[in-house]
């Protein structure tokens, strides 16, 4: 066999061989979009430019979206819906009636009473009718009068007419009688200032405070103009009392996420509220329209889906 001896020269243009195959192949290659047409190109930009603007502003739906809980949006224009609702100025909060309020620390701190629209009727029923400033049990101003007007002047006379003391005075005279009856009226109102602190709310416990807030509730949202006694069937009683019930739940599981049950419930009444608010709108459109904002919800949050988030999870560290 005989061998051939290739030169340098040889051996250096078989090597540039394939070197130039691959430019070829490179030059001949068939792929999209190298070979879509400008009309192409310019039609899949502009559907991709679409597709992510519609993905910012479903984002921004979502994040002006109010919450389902709290039915307004989580920001500064939320907060001020709620503020300046009517249902937000009449309730009483905890820290407001006891007078204090517990910092991170454990700390008790001293809270200053809020303004409220009835502060003025109220400090008049004091001075006239005596008590404590705000009344426990659901008490109303006529029990005010009752409890600490009538009751300790009929329990006076009452006094004055027994047989036994009203003998001994008269037997002593006017002055014996008069004396007597004093005697029995600083006895009536060491009663009343007892009682009055028996019926302090600032004595109540969370739940009676609870009590009052409704109280308050239906007689703010359920009066009639016929002067008869509050509606408590009517459906802006219920959506406020609901409204109440389900902030109040939301602030306890903030500090209780494990509370399965209360969230079920709360979930619940998110749930009644819509359907009661639905009802009203399908009766009267405008007088719903005007009673949102009395209780500080925005309409979307009670319209359409309503999907309550469930319990948050903690990431770990």
């Amino acid at each position: 066999m005989s061998t051939t001896m290739l030169s340098g020269a040889s051996v250096r243009a078989l090597l540039r061989v394939p070197m130039a195959v691959s430019r070829n192949i490179a030059a001949l290659h068939t792929s999209a979009p190298l070979l879509e047409s400008k009309r192409k190109r310019t039609s899949r930009l502009r559907r991709q430019a679409n597709l992510a603007q519609r993905d910012i502003r479903q984002r921004l739906f979502d994040m002006s979206k109010p919450d389902p809980v709290l039915a307004h949006q989580l920001n500064d224009e939320g907060y001020a819906l709620w503020s300046n609702s009517e249902l937000a100025k009449l309730i009483l909060s905890k820290e407001e009636v006891w007078g204090f309020s517990e910092d991170r620390r454990g700390r008790l701190v001293p809270v200053e009473p809020t303004a409220r629209p009835d502060d003025s009727a109220v400090d008049a029923e004091v001075a006239k009718f005596g008590g404590p400033r705000r009344l426990n049990f659901g008490l109303n101003v006529s029990d005010r009068r009752t409890l600490f007007q009538s009751l300790p002047r009929v329990m006076t006379e009452d006094r004055m007419l027994d047989s036994a003391s009203l003998e001994s005075a008269a037997d002593q005279g006017t002055g014996a009688m008069a004396e007597e009856h004093a005697m029995l009226e600083q006895e009536q109102q060491q009663s009343a200032a007892t009682l009055a602190r028996i019926l302090d709310l600032r004595n109540a416990s969370g739940k009676g405070i609870q009590v009052e807030n409704t109280r308050r509730i239906i007689e703010h949202f359920g009066h009639r103009s016929d002067g008869r006694g509050p509606d408590t069937g009517s459906p802006e009683v219920q959506a406020a009392i609901l409204t109440y019930r389900i902030r109040n739940l939301a602030e306890h599981l903030l500090g209780a996420r494990h509370d399965n049950s209360n969230r079920r419930a709360m979930r619940k009444l998110v749930h009644q509220r819509a359907r009661i608010l639905r009802y009203l709108k399908s009766r009267d459109p405008i007088r719903y329209q005007s009673f949102l904002p009395r209780i500080g919800i925005e309409a979307r949050a009670v319209e359409g889906e309503i999907v309550v988030p469930g319990k948050p999870k903690v990431k770990r560290m």
